[in-house]
């Protein structure tokens, strides 16, 4: 299974029961969320090379090259930070931030300036076993094959949850040598950019087989997925670093699964484990689709949760679709779940592109007022 195949499979996770039973109650007004725009680096149409993009989804064990000039970087994504900031956009999820191929570190401090100058906030995607690390592709001591290169005793395996896919090298989330790694990978950081948060994930719905790890599990003292009681393993000491050096901070850790997905829905005990400040990615895209959406979820316990939908993208095939009636659907019944971040892939341009300005417009549109109609942002 590929990195974001969306979990196709029927999902188990034990659902609300009483969710569905508002009866007569008086309707809470929706509160407002803010759009957060998520894209790779090598999807990127912004620039003056639209064209010479990769078309697929990202895997861990599949090299995902930047096909641009180097100077495509800069001119691409400071034209998306100047849309963002004409039209309300919170920030912009960037993988692939630091590559070798596009600038490296000059580049990557250039463009958070200037989108800090602008509001925008820069939150790089960071893979905490696989996907390179906080330094995606280059020689450099927070890439994480040059880490390996350094340290082979620390190569890990791990095997897909619910699956026998193995995945390698990665990294182990029990070792107190990686944790200090990526800890001191976010110092580094936050002392050299000026970004405004970090979108963590494990990759590829991976589970450490590791003793160490499946003891760290256990220790945790909770039932949850392996991938997500992995993920806190791997963060906990980061996320408490993390807010204590960023209060305002936006730092995430992604599930890539719908709420359908999480085991034991609606009881979260892994909220209970990790900074609660920590903000939680989950996947929309088929949650949404339920017919049962957002009643069926009303249960999920109050938490920093940012909303992610597999919509208008290269990748999935969806570049040519108007998204607005999507978009006045579920965003309401997000905002009505608590969530406070929401949005879709960024990588296509608005630039002579009536669509894509209406499709990322509607967003803002929906998340600062989620009562509003079709016909009035028309």
């Amino acid at each position: 299974m590929r990195r974001r195949d969306f979990l196709k499979t029927a999902a188990t996770a034990t659902l609300c029961a009483s969710c569905t039973s508002i009866g007569h109650q008086s309707p809470v007004k929706p509160r407002t969320m803010d759009v957060i725009l998520w894209c790779w680096d090598a999807r990127m149409t912004w620039d003056d090379e639209p064209d010479k993009i990769s078309t697929k989804m990202a895997a861990s064990e599949v090299p995902f090259p930047y096909l641009k000039r180097s100077e495509s970087y800069l001119v691409g994504f400071k034209r998306l930070v100047d849309y963002c900031s004409k039209n309300g956009v919170k920030g912009i999820v960037i993988w692939g931030f630091l590559r070798d191929a596009h600038g490296g570190v000059a580049a990557a401090k250039e463009l958070c300036t200037y989108a800090k100058e602008h509001g925008v906030a820069i939150l790089p995607g960071v893979g905490l076993c696989s996907y390179g690390g906080y330094y995606f592709d280059g020689d450099h001591p927070f890439n994480l094959s040059t880490y390996l290169k350094k340290h082979p005793d620390r190569i890990s395996k791990a095997f897909e949850e619910g699956g026998k896919r193995e995945v390698t090298p990665v990294l182990d989330p029990s070792l107190k040598a990686n944790q200090t790694w990526w800890k001191d990978g976010l110092e580094w950081m936050l002392e050299n950019f000026a970004i405004g948060g970090i979108d963590y994930e494990m990759g590829d719905f991976i589970v450490n087989p590791s003793p160490g790890a499946v003891k760290a599990r256990e220790d945790l003292g909770i039932k949850a997925d392996g991938n997500i009681l992995d993920t806190i393993v791997a963060t906990q000491d980061v996320m408490d670093f993390a807010y204590k050096q960023k209060r305002d901070g936006i730092f995430i850790n992604c599930t890539y699964r719908g709420l359908e997905r999480i085991a034991g829905f609606p009881d979260l005990r892994y909220l209970d484990v990790i900074n609660k400040k920590t903000v939680w990615e989950y996947t929309l895209t088929g949650t949404a689709k339920r017919d049962d959406f957002p009643a069926a979820f009303t249960g999920i316990p109050p938490h920093r949760m940012y909303g992610y939908l597999h919509w208008f993208n290269p990748s999935t095939k969806t570049m040519e679709k108007d998204y607005v009636a999507d978009i006045a659907r579920v965003f309401p019944g997000a905002a009505s779940l608590g969530f406070e971040f929401i949005g879709t892939y960024g990588e296509v341009s608005a630039i002579g592109s009536t669509l894509a300005d209406r499709n990322y417009r509607a967003q803002v549109a929906w998340a600062k007022k989620p009562e509003l109609r079709v016909a009035e942002f028309t």
